[in-house]
Order: structure tokens, then C-alpha cells, then sequence
């Protein structure tokens, strides 16, 4: 059985270990359970607010669970993850460069652990890294809003 919790949490050292991620003039909040983007109602909760940004949200099971035998009592699973990042900024063009950074940052932490060398520290390596962004203005503010979604391929052993 995957334990997505010790995944979540394997991909956040990972990515606070990097130097650029893990400074928080960089990344403010950086978290393993997903939250909304709504702009409706800062004062909710369960939503990023404004103090919070620029945020990272790891999500560990963002898609069916693939398994397959690899060897006698070794299972190979693939997991979908995704990383969901927010920003904002009073400039469509500077905002973007700004985003564009965090999400070059966020890429390029996750295709380096593609090895045994550099995995995620639970026989956990990472594949197809991509990434999909859109942006939204509300009254001042340009929201910028994408999901990086990478592969992690698990060896369990029963």
C-alpha cells in the first residue's frame, strides 16, 4: 500500500533542500495537501491568501495508481503527482517572468531525481515532468496559477 503522506513529504524536503525553492523570498508557503486558488473569499481557510504567495501545494495520488510485477516480491507502482504553484503580481509581464522562474526552479529540482543517486529517498524516481499554467486578473492583481505533474515510479517490496 503507497503511503502518500511520506511520499508528499519526500518531494517538500526535496524541493526545500534546493537553494532557490527553499528561500522564502522565493516560496512562502510550501505545503503537502492540496488548497484552492479561488480568489472569492481570502478569509477561507482552505484557500491560499495573499500573505501565502507565492505557494506550492504537493499533491501525491493526482491519479490512478498503475502497478506492475518488476521481480519475485517486488512490485513496481507508478504514482501521478502534481505540484500546484500560485504568484501574483500587479504586472502581466512581470509577473509572468516571475512564474515562469518558479516553475523552471520547481522542474528542474524534479528531473534531477531520475537516479539512484538523486531519487526522492524512498526508491521513488521521477519521470515525465510537464507543466500547464494559466493566469486570472482580479482587481489589481495578475494570479498566476500552474500544475506540474511528474510520474513517480515506487518499488515495494512484499
Amino acid at each position: 500500500m503507497t503511503d502518500y503522506t511520506s511520499l508528499a513529504n519526500a518531494i517538500k524536503t526535496t524541493l526545500s533542500a534546493d537553494s532557490w525553492l527553499g528561500n522564502s523570498a522565493n516560496v512562502k508557503t510550501m505545503e503537502i495537501h492540496r488548497r484552492g486558488f479561488s480568489l472569492q473569499d481570502p478569509k477561507d481557510g482552505q484557500f491560499f491568501s495573499q500573505a501565502d504567495l507565492p505557494a506550492i501545494a504537493i499533491i501525491p495520488n493526482s491519479g490512478p495508481k498503475q502497478q506492475r510485477l518488476a521481480t519475485t516480491n517486488e512490485i513496481r507502482e507508478t504514482v501521478f503527482c502534481e505540484i500546484a504553484a500560485v504568484s501574483r503580481d500587479r504586472g502581466l509581464q512581470t509577473g509572468m517572468t516571475v512564474h515562469q522562474s518558479l516553475i523552471q526552479n520547481i522542474e528542474r529540482v524534479l528531473e534531477k531525481q531520475k537516479s539512484s543517486l538523486n531519487d526522492l529517498g524512498l526508491d521513488a524516481f521521477v519521470q515525465q515532468v510537464s507543466t500547464t499554467e494559466n493566469q486570472v486578473k482580479k482587481g489589481e492583481f495578475y494570479y498566476f496559477i500552474s500544475t506540474t505533474r511528474a510520474q513517480i515510479e515506487l518499488t515495494a517490496i512484499f
